[in-house]
């Protein structure tokens, strides 16, 4: 469960520093009448899959959830939708016609305001991570977990995530040996935990690249690779 937790919040990172742009031709997510949704990411791919997802504040949660227990029941594969409810959060979701996956996540921001978050995933045309990340320098043994990327015009980012069972040292030495050699810069490369956590920068051409390595189990060691190219 805690590493669900953290793979979550490493995507969240991601989309909320993708670039804001429109994909031609994509379905629109469902919003209520009154809600002012911002493009979180519309351009994107979750593991080879398009992905949409946006959000919004609201200070009316029930009504929103009344919304989309709505349109699901109106719009779902058999009207079904299915729901989970934590201290903070809300989360419901249901398979599309066209088989998208539309979930809607509702997050408590302060006493009042909830910010609600819309996505959508075209789950069957996901592709094996590792395959996406084939080019990507890792440790032999290395699990990739997550692939993302996004385009907006000549911009594109790239969001990795991987796990192996080396330490945070060796995957530093491991990436800083193999980047330098290919004739990067490396820009940071700074230790905010001895043996717990370490983060990397790296720049060449039109290419920017952060690497943090992190402890997050006993044994296992998760790298993630944030790389923006113009």
């Amino acid at each position: 469960m805690h590493q669900m937790k953290y793979l979550f919040g490493c995507l969240l990172a991601f989309v909320l520093a993708a670039p804001r742009c429109f994909a031609a031709g994509a379905e629109p997510l469902p919003v209520p009448p009154d809600a002012a949704p911002q493009v979180i990411a519309d351009n994107m791919r979750f593991n080879g899959a398009p992905m949409q997802i946006i959000q919004f504040t609201t200070l009316d949660p029930d009504q929103v959830q009344k919304f989309y227990k709505k349109y699901f029941e109106k719009n779902a594969e058999q009207g079904k939708y299915t729901e989970n409810t934590t201290k903070r959060r809300k989360m419901i979701g249901a398979m599309m016609p066209d088989k998208r996956l539309v979930n809607v996540e509702m997050t408590a921001k302060s006493d009042k305001a909830v910010l609600v978050m819309v996505s959508s995933l075209e789950i069957f045309k996901m592709e094996i991570p590792e395959k996406l990340a084939r080019d990507i320098p890792r440790i032999p043994g290395s699990e990739v977990l997550q692939h993302q990327d996004s385009r907006d015009g000549e911009r594109s980012n790239r969001f990795v995530i991987m796990r192996n069972k080396q330490s945070v040292e060796g995957n530093a030495m491991y990436l800083r040996e193999h980047y330098i050699s290919a004739g990067w810069r490396r820009d940071k490369d700074e230790t905010f935990k001895t043996g717990e956590h370490r983060q990397l920068g790296f720049s060449k051409e039109k290419r920017q690249l952060i690497v943090d390595v992190q402890k997050t189990d006993q044994n296992i060691s998760t790298v993630i690779y944030s790389e923006m190219k113009e």
